[in-house]
Parts: structure tokens; sequence; C-alpha cells
């Protein structure tokens, strides 16, 4: 049988030898290879505005090639009338199909291109969650045209999640930093009710911090979000950085106290959940903060989820990945599932969340 498998293989060339994405993916075929004789894999890299060399899949294509020891054939797909020809009368693999938003109506969810790549197949399969937020022509409308199903990634993504959300060992903790508190703000609201702790960092606590008085400088933090960073401040479960790590006028990082007291919350937790590092990791000096919560969430005895590509390769980085208890490939549809916001991916194949 063909097989169209949509997989998430944004990744960018530096970050293929820690990326979790493509691990998943590897891991993925080596299920779906046994059930099908002949794949498709569709995804996308990147936001192009129409067709942009640096953007293309083929050296993803390559990596993959590699991790599964087994040659993918890419096709170029201006012309997806020819790709289909070539796929079809190709031998049984794996195949490949060039980036998906380079083709017109991919991200408005036209449902001619829906048709087109539903064509390319006799079953699709969705194994992409870290785009199920998204209504796109490649993951909702064609479904509409092909016999569709989830695939083990989806799968394995959404049981973790409703695990760590609808049935909580306690103490339950979320850890939250990254840039944009306006990303996480849905998240903390809707499950600050349920949990015991809500632990920040990164710009999101510098925007808690400059709401309760405090200076910071040149810091990284959203003034049109005082007013809810003060109204969730009076939640005592709200815990914001006690110390600070600073360079030239910025917060980089939160303070070793901050991170001491994370770790022994995160140590008598029952369920964590992780999204975001809580400091600028990237610069150099300035990990400390994120790699202090890694480490505790890799020693704890909770059910620990961490989500979100920067937090993933912190961890991925220290090795202690399989420390884990699941790793998601998701940033914005991890999010948006926390929050209790519909995902369009998961709805059109009535799959329960």
């Amino acid at each position: 049988m063909i097989a169209l498998i949509r997989m998430n293989l944004d990744i960018e060339p530096s970050e293929i030898a820690s990326s979790l994405r493509l691990r998943r993916a590897a891991s993925s075929l080596a299920i779906l290879r046994k059930r099908y004789g002949k794949i498709l894999i569709l995804s996308h890299r990147g936001r192009p505005k129409g067709r942009d060399g640096k953007l293309s899949l083929r050296p993803i294509s390559e990596a993959l090639s590699k991790a599964i020891r087994k040659k993918i054939i890419f096709l170029d797909n201006s012309d997806l009338c020819f790709a289909r020809e070539a796929f079809f009368e190709g031998e049984p693999g794996v195949y490949m199909l060039e980036n998906l938003r380079f083709l017109s109506g991919e991200n408005d969810n036209d449902p001619v291109l829906a048709k087109k790549l539903a064509s390319l197949g006799e079953v699709f399969v969705n194994d992409d969650f870290a785009t199920a937020h998204r209504a796109a022509a490649s993951n909702v409308g064609i479904t509409s045209f092909i016999r569709s199903l989830p695939g083990p990634t989806l799968k394995d993504e959404v049981a973790a999640l409703k695990k760590a959300v609808k049935r909580p060992a306690r103490p339950f903790v979320l850890v939250v930093g990254g840039v944009k508190m306006s990303d996480k703000l849905p998240v903390i609201d809707k499950l600050l009710p349920a949990v015991d702790r809500v632990l920040l960092g990164g710009g999101v606590g510098n925007t808690f911090i400059k709401a309760s008085g405090s200076n910071v400088g040149k810091s990284v933090y959203e003034k049109n979000l005082i007013k809810e960073a003060s109204r969730l401040s009076l939640d005592d479960k709200v815990v914001f950085p006690i110390d600070c790590r600073m360079k030239a006028g910025s917060i980089l990082d939160i303070g070793p106290n901050t991170a001491a007291l994370y770790a022994s919350v995160i140590k008598e937790a029952g369920t964590v959940i992780w999204a975001g590092p809580l400091g600028c990791f990237e610069t150099k000096g300035f990990s400390g903060g994120s790699e202090v919560v890694a480490k505790a969430c890799a020693t704890t005895k909770a059910y620990t989820l961490i989500g979100g590509g920067e937090t993933t390769s912190i961890v991925i980085g220290m090795k202690l990945d399989k420390k884990i208890g699941f790793m998601s490939t998701g940033g914005g549809a991890m999010l948006d599932f926390l929050a209790g916001k519909k995902l369009p991916a998961l709805d059109v194949l009535k799959i329960s969340y």
C-alpha cells in the first residue's frame, strides 16, 4: 500500500545531531516501513516566501537516510504531476517531497492543493504533532480526500500530554521560561488552578520581576503584560526568581539561589512539565539555571514532560534525554494543548484530547 506520511522535519542543518524531531521521524519510519511498501514523506521547513533553496528539505532527507540506513529518494515538488508520476513509477521504498511550504495554498489549507497531495497515495498518516495547532492543506485539508490515520509519534505525544494534565501525580509543578510571556500566559492561566507550583524564568520571569516593582534594567520583558503578571503574582503558587545573573544591565539567567530552590521543588514533585529555557542559555556562562533544572528533572522520581525545541536541545545536549519521562516535539502545539485550545489536525482525525 502507498502511504503519505506527514512528519515534522523543520530542522536546521546545524541542529541535526541533537534533533529530537529527526530521532522521532526515524523511529516512526522503523514502524511504518513494516506496514507500507511505498512511503512518501510530506514535511516543511521554515517559513519561506515562495521557493527558497536555503530552506530545502534535501539536507534533512540525507540526514534521515543515514538515520534509517535506507536511501530516501528526494522529489522536487515544483510540478506535482511529475512528482506523482516519478513516485508511482519508482520502486518500493521511502521517498520525500520537497518543502510543502514552497507550494501555494499549503498554509491557507487550500482544498485544491489538498486534493492534489491526496492523489499521491492510498492512505494518509499524520505523524506531525508539532503542527497540530495549524490548519494546513497537508495536515487538515488532505483528510477530506483520503483515508487518514494518526501515526506513532502523534499518538505518543497526545498520550503523554493527557497523562501529565489529566492524571497528574502530585505535587504538580509547571516550569515556564522562554522569551515571551504572551506565548505562555494561556498555559499558566489554564493550569494554575490544577498545579501546586509555577516556577518562572527567562523573559517570562523578568516580566514578573518588573511587575513586583524591581528594576530589570535592559532585560527582555513584556511591558503590556505587567498587569497580568501582577494579577498572577497574587497567587502563592506562582514563584519568580529571587536572584538573577546579569550582564551589561540585562538579566540573562536565574541566580544560583533560585536554581537551587527550583531544583528542590522539582525533586519533591509527582509531575513536572517544563516549557522554555530559564535564561539566555546560548550565551556562554548563562545556561546554569536551565542546566540545574534539567538535572533536577532527570533525577526526580516525578513524571517529567519537557517540550519546545530550545528546552529539549538543552536536555539532549546534556545527554539527559533518556532520564526524562517524555520529550515533546511540539512547541506551539504543546502550549496550545496545555492551554486547552483547539488543535485542528487532531480534530479532523477525531482524536480525543
